[in-house]
């Protein structure tokens, strides 16, 4: 093995770890909002979104009525009230990502999770 044959095998190796590493960390984020209709937390997993759209969902813009902070995390807290598992985007495909919910109006949560075709199921806090 030449010198150059190590070099590209080292930086092969080291490309593909970091990939590694940054994708099981930055596939969930815990995103945390503030408004005067409430307040919501929501851990997102991507299923099937590109980085910059998963990005999108993750850090919605902040305004005067809405305050949010996101972060990414490698796994969603186990002390989720409830998931909407099967939901359906509206042109009928599979929802790209699914959302586990902490705080949120779990009545108005269910019924659009139900509506939208998918199965609402109780975590630990249900």
């Amino acid at each position: 093995m030449n010198r150059c044959d190590v070099v590209r095998w080292t930086l092969t190796i080291a490309v593909g770890l970091s990939c590694s590493l940054a994708s099981a960390a930055g596939d969930k984020c815990v995103v945390v909002t503030q408004s005067e209709y409430g307040n919501t937390k929501t851990c997102i997993e991507n299923k099937s979104l590109s980085a910059s759209a998963f990005k999108e969902v993750c850090e919605p813009p902040a305004d005067d009525m809405l305050k949010a902070s996101t972060e990414y995390v490698a796994a969603c807290p186990a002390d989720f009230k409830a998931v909407c598992r099967g939901l359906k985007t509206p042109s009928g495909g599979p929802m790209p990502y699914v959302s586990y919910l902490y705080e949120n109006d779990m009545a108005f949560m269910k019924k659009t999770c139900e509506r939208g075709g998918g199965q609402w199921e109780l975590g630990k806090k249900g």
